[in-house]
């Protein structure tokens, strides 16, 4: 089993995702809007551009304007990584942000083979890009179609607000993902914490950690902190 690294100095989220995420996964990311979904997939795309990975990143968060801003401002400087083409960002905002209702992402996103020449493929936020076409059949295609594609040893990760999806389509994307990580937001303390608890994680490199408490510092990303969760 080959795996990638995602380790950074400043941090050791490498080690407590068990020391490297395998070649061949697929990477559910859930949770509901500011509980640090986004943050999570930032870090994890800069750690696999840090260690020399190629990466797509789907968005439908930000122009890619103000990603260049979010992530220089946490540190993590990705200008070369676009200039050089290790980095292809794919802003989608003015798709979602129309007023004409876009219901054929699914598809779109099946036959556009930008997205999947890179090493990593991140979707952030996947529920929001097919929320207008999520039948169990076109999400059922989906997945089996992205399992394809990791299996040529990628790796794909996708964030889901489960609100903007049925209870059924969200079933299959936690069953067809070999990792599934569920962020929140909580108080500890008198402050507002953000965690990320590891729910399924097949064919882990290592002992990871199955609840990360974070916060996000301007000029240095993710801090992993020790807290309670209770």
């Amino acid at each position: 089993m080959k795996y990638a690294k995602i380790e950074l100095e400043r941090d050791d989220v490498h080690k407590r995702f068990g020391g490297g995420i395998p070649y061949g996964s697929i990477i559910h990311i859930e949770g509901e809007e500011s509980s640090g979904k986004s943050i999570l997939s930032q870090r994890l795309s800069y750690g696999f551009l840090q260690n020399s990975y190629s990466l797509s990143y789907i968005s439908t968060q930000s122009t890619t304007t103000e990603f260049v801003k979010q992530m220089t401002s946490l540190k993590y400087m990705i200008n070369k990584k676009l200039l050089n083409g290790n980095l292809l960002y794919i802003p989608v905002y003015p798709l979602i942000s129309d007023n004409t209702q876009k219901d054929d992402f699914i598809k779109k996103s099946m036959t556009t083979r930008a997205f999947y020449e890179k090493d990593i493929i991140i979707f952030d936020c996947l529920s929001t890009l097919i929320s207008n076409d999520a039948s169990e059949v076109q999400v059922g295609d989906l997945m089996s179609f992205l399992k394809r594609i990791a299996s040529m040893n990628k790796i794909i990760v996708y964030t889901i607000n489960p609100k903007e999806l049925s209870d059924q389509v969200v079933t299959m994307l936690r069953t067809a993902a070999t990792m599934v990580i569920k962020t929140e937001t909580f108080s500890f303390g008198g402050n507002l914490k953000n965690s990320a608890k590891i729910v399924k994680y097949n064919m882990a490199a290592g002992p990871f950690q199955k609840v990360m408490v974070f916060r996000v510092d301007p000029g240095l990303g993710i801090a992993v902190e020790i807290s309670s969760v209770a």
